[in-house]
């Protein structure tokens, strides 16, 4: 459980690092779900090349 929460924590800072989502750029509460899905979706992506 230690370790599953060192990751979740490494993933957030990714997102708040490298996509910027320390602060919501969209309004709403869909535009910002979307931004947020987004930015998951490109660091999966990355993740993904770079594991293959």
């Amino acid at each position: 459980m230690r370790l599953r929460k060192i990751w979740a924590e490494g993933t957030f800072a990714v997102l708040k690092r490298e996509h910027k989502l320390n602060k919501i750029q969209k309004r709403g509460l869909q535009k910002a779900t979307e931004e947020c899905l987004l930015s998951a979706t490109a660091l999966n992506l990355k993740r993904l090349v770079k594991a293959v």
